[in-house]
Parts: C-alpha cells; sequence; structure tokens
C-alpha cells in the first residue's frame, strides 16, 4: 500500500498559495508528520489526501498491490480523527456506534460496542449522551468511531487536543496497534505527537 502525491497545489487566490508542487509518497509501515506554522496548509493538505476537498491542481492517489483505489472509495481505508469533525452529540454512545457501524456495513452487535467503549475508558458513560461527554471524552469517541472498520490508514490532526494523560496513552496505544502495517500521517507541531512518527514533509518547503 502508499499514498502517492503528485504535483499537488492549492491556492485560494493570486496572494494566497498554500502550497504548490507538491510531489511525495507516503510508504506502507511508515508514520509522517505534516509540520508546518499554524495557518501554513497542514490541515488542509490532510483533508485533500483524505479527498474530503479538491487540489487547485495535482492528484492523490491510493495504491493496493499495483491497483489504484477510485477516490470515491478512499474513505473505506482510512480513519480520520481532528477536532473540527463533528460528532452526533444527541446520540447515545451506542447509538451512535451502531450507526457508524450501519454506513460502513459492519457486524453490529451491543458486546462489540461495550468492548470498543471500555478500550477508550468510556464504557462507564454508555448511558450518557454524548453531548454531556467531556471535550476529551468526545476525541477519544471520535477516535473510536474511526477504528470501527479496521483502518490500514490513519490521517490525524493535532490528535491529542483537549486529552489528558490517560487519553494520551490510550491513542498512542490504538495508533502504534492500528499502524503497524498500514500508514499514519498527523498534522501537528506538538511534539509528543510528532514523536510518534519517523520522517516529517515542511509545507514550507513548498510554498
Amino acid at each position: 500500500m502508499k499514498i502517492s502525491v503528485e504535483n499537488l497545489s492549492k491556492i485560494v487566490n493570486q496572494n494566497e498559495i498554500v502550497f504548490k508542487n507538491l510531489t511525495y509518497t507516503f510508504e506502507q509501515n511508515k508514520r509522517y508528520a505534516l509540520v508546518g506554522p499554524n495557518g501554513s496548509g497542514k490541515s488542509t493538505l490532510l483533508k485533500i489526501i483524505s479527498h474530503n476537498i479538491k487540489p487547485t491542481n495535482g492528484r492523490v492517489d491510493y495504491e493496493i498491490d499495483g491497483k489504484i483505489i477510485q477516490n470515491s472509495q478512499s474513505f473505506n481505508y482510512y480513519g480520520f480523527i481532528a477536532p473540527y469533525l463533528a460528532i452526533y452529540e444527541e446520540l447515545l454512545p451506542l447509538e451512535h456506534i451502531k450507526i457508524i457501524a450501519k454506513i460502513r456495513k459492519i457486524p453490529y452487535s451491543k458486546e462489540m460496542a461495550m468492548e470498543l467503549l471500555q478500550e477508550f475508558q468510556l464504557d462507564k458513560h454508555y448511558l450518557k449522551p454524548i453531548k454531556f461527554f467531556s471535550s476529551g471524552m468526545k476525541q477519544r469517541m471520535k477516535f473510536l468511531l474511526s477504528l470501527l472498520h479496521k483502518p490500514s490508514i490513519l490521517l490525524l490532526d493535532e490528535p491529542f487536543s483537549n486529552l489528558d494523560e490517560i487519553g494520551i496513552k490510550i491513542f498512542e496505544k490504538n495508533i502504534n496497534d492500528y499502524t503497524k502495517n498500514g500508514i499514519l500521517i498527523i498534522a501537528s507541531n506538538d511534539k509528543r505527537e510528532i514523536s510518534l512518527t519517523d520522517s516529517y514533509l515542511n509545507i514550507l518547503d513548498y510554498k
């Protein structure tokens, strides 16, 4: 598996070039950090890699065993976590897991869902609507939901946001588990988050 980025550019207007002519290959069994100052385009690049927004020029391809995956199917291969991603806060945790499982066409059972909640230390709150969760608990819930389909690619934007030490350790364990044979890309300037990676791509090199 690999993710190929070729001649990628994102231009807002003639006075704002987010990045340009970016060519890079993200390879299996490796971990990468997207770094750069606030507003440099880290989150934008992550969204383009996930095919959530389109670049001005260039392309991003997912390749598995020599076969290019259609952009519309790329979501089947990655988990995406970011502070700006919303969850359905009116739902109970089990309800939310059931909905995502249905969307992902994953067999659902209460036993499976409770095991996941326990893994993320949310099982004691399974009867509480998510809107009453703390910000750190909501972040853990987002990570849980992103892992339901057991993705081989993790795309993380500032994943430790709002987490306490316990939450960070939970994230570190799951990041390690899910990227042993996959690809990890983190957009961050946080030293602890970057320490999880092997190499980095500096957005400022593509201005």
